[in-house]
């Protein structure tokens, strides 16, 4: 973040959930104190909103919750404040930023109630994959913001990434890791969904929940 902050251009945002952690020093403190654990409503993440279709319909259903959305593409953030706006959601914020740059500088370790990563870019050419958000790397990092018993969700329509998915997570010792058979898994169906069922194309969801901790709090150390 700080070498983006040194040499890139600040986006021009406008939006009344949409912030902006990487130029704006009072955007990533307002986004600090919505996933404060001193608020107790519960905390859910999604990575990659797109045009947040899926965040609106799952705000309307969970008003007591927090949703806090990262999302890389300016375009996507802007359509998204707008379509938030335009539900008249309130619990709702939405950062233009990578989520692995920023979650663990505004979620405290074990705070967080789930984390939704939908159909993520699954990179298809070998030299690509290391840039799949879903690796043991980033489940471990999600593992140490999670509550006991926490999710880390994955959905995608490509079942060679839903291997992947599920091989990275069950790599990392901190989950229980289940695929859905429910591939909904009981929430709002996102667009690409939406759009799967209407050409019968199918999906997976893996899920995984966060081990219990150790009595002393301290989750065993990892080399990554």
């Amino acid at each position: 973040m700080a070498m983006r902050r040194a040499h890139g251009e600040p986006p021009q945002l406008k939006g009344k959930w949409l912030f902006d952690p990487i130029f704006s020093d009072s955007d990533f403190e307002s986004l600090r104190q919505w996933c404060s654990d001193d608020d107790p409503r519960p905390l859910v993440v999604e990575v990659g909103f797109q045009r947040a279709r899926f965040a609106r319909a799952f705000c309307e259903a969970n008003p007591d919750i927090r949703y806090m959305g990262f999302e890389v593409r300016t375009k996507f953030c802007q359509d998204a404040n707008e379509w938030l706006e335009r539900g008249g959601i309130e619990n709702a914020r939405l950062a233009l930023v990578d989520a692995r740059e920023c979650l663990p500088l505004l979620i405290e370790p074990g705070t967080l109630d789930c984390l939704y990563a939908f159909f993520p870019d699954p990179w298809w050419k070998k030299r690509h994959m290391k840039k799949r958000l879903v690796s043991n790397a980033f489940a471990f990092e999600v593992s140490n913001l999670l509550k006991d018993q926490g999710i880390l969700l994955i959905k995608t329509d490509v079942q060679g990434y839903a291997d992947w998915a599920e091989t990275e997570l069950r790599a990392e010792p901190n989950y229980d890791v289940n695929r859905l058979a429910d591939a909904s898994a009981g929430l709002p169906l996102t667009q690409r969904e939406r759009k799967c069922a209407l050409h019968g194309r199918p999906t997976w969801a893996i899920e995984a929940i966060r081990n219990t901790r150790v009595s002393n709090g301290v989750t065993a150390s990892h080399d990554h």
